[in-house]
């Protein structure tokens, strides 16, 4: 979310502002993308940690190289700033497995949440489950 909120403010800051990057280090925009990049580093050297602890029994074996390219992504992704190419290649790659790995939960998660909220909204015909 935080690196989220930095491209966001550098947005307000080049079409509302007319401001043009690079903004100054003590912007907020930078300062926002670095609390983020390295949150988000800390985040995937944990799960990188958490995944090799693990009791194998507790996860699917096939599926342990996807979770550790999927780690890497995102470590990746967040340490690349200062190589632009590699990182934006690095966020293309992560959202181009999106529907291959646990990211895609997210988005299914959602859909369902939807789902249920119109579901909730419609007349119960059959008189099943209301209160």
């Amino acid at each position: 979310m935080l690196c989220f909120a930095a491209t966001a403010v550098a947005t307000v800051y080049h079409y509302a502002f007319g401001w043009r990057a690079p903004y100054d280090l003590t912007s907020l925009s930078k300062l926002l993308g670095a609390l983020g990049g390295v949150s988000m580093m800390l985040g995937a050297a944990g799960l990188f940690r958490l995944n090799l602890r693990h009791h194998p029994q507790h996860g699917d074996a096939a599926q342990k190289t996807m979770d550790l390219g999927f780690i890497g992504l995102l470590f990746f992704a967040a340490a690349m700033p200062m190589l632009l190419t590699l990182h934006l290649g690095m966020v293309m790659a992560l959202f181009l497995t999106l529907p291959y790995g646990k990211f895609a939960h997210g988005i299914y998660r959602c859909a369902a949440l939807l789902r249920y909220a119109v579901e909730r909204r419609q007349p119960n015909r059959i008189g099943v489950g209301s209160e």
